[in-house]
């Protein structure tokens, strides 16, 4: 392990395919992500939504018609989400079936 200190930083001892693999330099600290606004939050929550219901939409799925119109009345009400009056900050979100 004697002088393994001098050689941690330039990986070229492993052999060329380690040779372009050494050790990176970052001249400035990354940005600040950036804060998400409550509409973003909103619409965000609104797909998660829809894509736990996704299931409802296949066509293999044994519900009657008056179920499978109540999901797609659900869907249709995620999706339009954004449209409320109100929106981001008093949403009505709508219930899901059962």
């Amino acid at each position: 392990m004697s002088g393994i200190t001098d050689r941690i930083g330039d990986l070229s001892w492993l052999g060329s395919d380690y040779a372009d693999m050494g050790w990176v330099v970052v001249g400035e600290a990354p940005p600040a992500p950036a804060q998400a606004s409550k509409a973003d939050i909103a619409w965000e929550q609104a797909k998660k939504f829809l894509a736990e219901s996704d299931w409802s939409m296949l066509p293999d799925v044994p519900m009657t018609n008056a179920q499978k119109s109540a999901w797609i009345a659900y869907r249709k009400a995620l999706r339009e989400i954004r449209l409320q009056v109100g929106f981001p900050e008093n949403i009505n979100w709508p219930i899901k079936p059962e």
